[in-house]
Protein backbone atom coordinates (compact mmCIF):
# COMPACT_ATOMS: atom_id res chain seq x y z
CA UNK A 1 0.00 0.00 0.00
CA UNK A 2 2.97 2.31 0.62
CA UNK A 3 4.11 1.85 -2.97
CA UNK A 4 0.62 2.65 -4.20
CA UNK A 5 0.46 5.96 -2.38
CA UNK A 6 3.99 6.78 -3.54
CA UNK A 7 3.07 6.15 -7.16
CA UNK A 8 -0.14 8.13 -6.79
CA UNK A 9 1.92 11.03 -5.46
CA UNK A 10 4.30 10.75 -8.42
CA UNK A 11 1.38 10.80 -10.86
CA UNK A 12 -0.13 13.81 -9.10
CA UNK A 13 3.16 15.70 -9.14
CA UNK A 14 3.75 14.95 -12.81
CA UNK A 15 0.29 16.08 -13.79
CA UNK A 16 0.17 19.23 -11.67
CA UNK A 17 2.47 21.08 -14.05
CA UNK A 18 0.78 19.99 -17.23
CA UNK A 19 -1.41 22.24 -19.27
CA UNK A 20 -4.46 20.84 -21.02
CA UNK A 21 -3.26 21.96 -24.44
CA UNK A 22 -2.84 18.39 -25.56
CA UNK A 23 -3.80 17.01 -28.92
CA UNK A 24 -3.34 13.52 -30.31
CA UNK A 25 0.46 13.85 -30.03
CA UNK A 26 1.67 11.61 -27.20
CA UNK A 27 4.35 13.32 -25.18
CA UNK A 28 6.98 11.46 -23.13
CA UNK A 29 5.36 12.98 -20.05
CA UNK A 30 1.95 11.57 -21.02
CA UNK A 31 3.48 8.16 -21.62
CA UNK A 32 5.19 8.25 -18.21
CA UNK A 33 1.91 9.21 -16.51
CA UNK A 34 0.19 6.35 -18.32
CA UNK A 35 2.88 3.93 -17.14
CA UNK A 36 2.60 5.18 -13.56
CA UNK A 37 -1.18 4.82 -13.68
CA UNK A 38 -0.83 1.22 -14.85
CA UNK A 39 1.71 0.50 -12.12
CA UNK A 40 -0.74 1.81 -9.50
CA UNK A 41 -3.54 -0.34 -10.92
CA UNK A 42 -1.28 -3.42 -11.09
CA UNK A 43 -0.22 -2.91 -7.46
CA UNK A 44 -3.86 -2.59 -6.40
CA UNK A 45 -4.71 -5.84 -8.22
CA UNK A 46 -1.74 -7.63 -6.62
CA UNK A 47 -2.80 -6.33 -3.21
CA UNK A 48 -6.31 -7.70 -3.73
CA UNK A 49 -4.95 -11.06 -4.84
CA UNK A 50 -2.67 -11.23 -1.79
CA UNK A 51 -5.59 -10.37 0.49
CA UNK A 52 -7.77 -13.11 -1.02
CA UNK A 53 -4.92 -15.62 -0.69
CA UNK A 54 -4.44 -14.59 2.93
CA UNK A 55 -8.16 -15.07 3.60
CA UNK A 56 -8.01 -18.55 2.07
CA UNK A 57 -4.97 -19.53 4.14
CA UNK A 58 -6.49 -18.27 7.38
CA UNK A 59 -9.90 -19.91 6.86
CA UNK A 60 -10.08 -23.23 8.69
CA UNK A 61 -11.00 -26.05 6.36
CA UNK A 62 -10.25 -24.08 3.19
CA UNK A 63 -7.56 -24.78 0.62
CA UNK A 64 -6.64 -22.94 -2.54
CA UNK A 65 -7.88 -25.87 -4.61
CA UNK A 66 -11.22 -25.98 -2.80
CA UNK A 67 -11.64 -22.23 -3.17
CA UNK A 68 -11.05 -22.57 -6.94
CA UNK A 69 -13.76 -25.25 -7.07
CA UNK A 70 -16.17 -23.03 -5.16
CA UNK A 71 -15.32 -19.94 -7.21
CA UNK A 72 -15.85 -21.85 -10.46
CA UNK A 73 -19.53 -22.22 -9.53
CA UNK A 74 -19.92 -18.44 -9.59
CA UNK A 75 -22.33 -18.82 -6.67
CA UNK A 76 -24.79 -20.97 -8.63
CA UNK A 77 -26.74 -22.92 -5.99
CA UNK A 78 -27.15 -26.05 -8.15
CA UNK A 79 -23.44 -26.16 -8.91
CA UNK A 80 -22.58 -25.56 -5.25
CA UNK A 81 -24.85 -28.46 -4.29
CA UNK A 82 -23.23 -30.60 -6.97
CA UNK A 83 -19.78 -30.13 -5.41
CA UNK A 84 -21.30 -30.61 -1.93
CA UNK A 85 -20.39 -27.14 -0.67
CA UNK A 86 -20.78 -26.78 3.07
CA UNK A 87 -22.52 -23.77 4.63
CA UNK A 88 -19.27 -22.25 5.86
CA UNK A 89 -17.78 -22.61 2.36
CA UNK A 90 -20.73 -20.84 0.78
CA UNK A 91 -20.52 -18.04 3.35
CA UNK A 92 -16.76 -17.78 2.78
CA UNK A 93 -17.26 -17.64 -0.99
CA UNK A 94 -19.85 -14.87 -0.54
CA UNK A 95 -17.45 -12.93 1.69
CA UNK A 96 -14.58 -13.20 -0.78
CA UNK A 97 -16.85 -12.36 -3.72
CA UNK A 98 -18.09 -9.26 -1.91
CA UNK A 99 -14.52 -8.14 -1.14
CA UNK A 100 -13.43 -8.73 -4.73
CA UNK A 101 -16.44 -6.82 -6.10
CA UNK A 102 -15.84 -3.84 -3.79
CA UNK A 103 -12.12 -3.68 -4.51
CA UNK A 104 -12.57 -4.17 -8.26
CA UNK A 105 -15.01 -1.25 -8.32
CA UNK A 106 -12.50 0.86 -6.37
CA UNK A 107 -9.75 -0.08 -8.83
CA UNK A 108 -11.97 0.89 -11.77
CA UNK A 109 -12.76 4.23 -10.11
CA UNK A 110 -9.08 4.97 -9.45
CA UNK A 111 -8.24 4.05 -13.04
CA UNK A 112 -10.97 6.30 -14.40
CA UNK A 113 -10.04 9.22 -12.15
CA UNK A 114 -6.35 8.99 -12.96
CA UNK A 115 -7.00 8.52 -16.68
CA UNK A 116 -9.24 11.57 -16.90
CA UNK A 117 -7.70 13.94 -14.36
CA UNK A 118 -4.03 13.04 -14.11
CA UNK A 119 -3.25 12.15 -17.70
CA UNK A 120 -5.68 14.80 -18.82
CA UNK A 121 -7.79 15.71 -21.80
CA UNK A 122 -10.82 14.01 -20.18
CA UNK A 123 -9.44 10.55 -20.86
CA UNK A 124 -8.76 11.08 -24.55
CA UNK A 125 -4.99 10.99 -24.07
CA UNK A 126 -5.28 7.77 -22.04
CA UNK A 127 -7.36 6.15 -24.79
CA UNK A 128 -4.95 7.39 -27.49
CA UNK A 129 -1.97 5.90 -25.66
CA UNK A 130 -3.75 2.62 -24.95
CA UNK A 131 -4.73 2.30 -28.60
CA UNK A 132 -1.34 3.34 -29.96
CA UNK A 133 0.55 0.87 -27.76
CA UNK A 134 -1.08 -2.04 -29.56
CA UNK A 135 0.06 -0.92 -33.01
CA UNK A 136 3.08 1.42 -32.60
CA UNK A 137 6.16 -0.68 -31.84
CA UNK A 138 8.41 2.36 -31.23
CA UNK A 139 5.94 3.74 -28.69
CA UNK A 140 5.61 0.30 -27.08
CA UNK A 141 9.41 0.07 -26.77
CA UNK A 142 9.51 3.53 -25.16
CA UNK A 143 6.67 2.53 -22.82
CA UNK A 144 8.42 -0.72 -21.83
CA UNK A 145 11.58 1.26 -21.01
CA UNK A 146 9.59 3.63 -18.80
CA UNK A 147 7.89 0.72 -17.01
CA UNK A 148 11.27 -0.97 -16.45
CA UNK A 149 12.67 2.27 -14.99
CA UNK A 150 9.65 2.62 -12.68
CA UNK A 151 9.98 -0.98 -11.50
CA UNK A 152 13.72 -0.52 -11.02
CA UNK A 153 13.08 2.62 -8.97
CA UNK A 154 10.53 0.72 -6.84
CA UNK A 155 13.09 -1.99 -6.18
CA UNK A 156 15.67 0.52 -4.95
CA UNK A 157 13.31 2.20 -2.46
Amino acid sequence: VGKISGLLLMVALLSSGSVSAQDTEISPSDLRKYALLNEVIDLMKKDLSAEVNSMIKSQDGMTGQRYKELAATKGDEAKLAEIEAKDFEIKFLDLVTELKTERTEAIKLVNQELATKMIGNRGKTYKSIKSALSSDTALKTQYDEIVAAIKNQDNTD
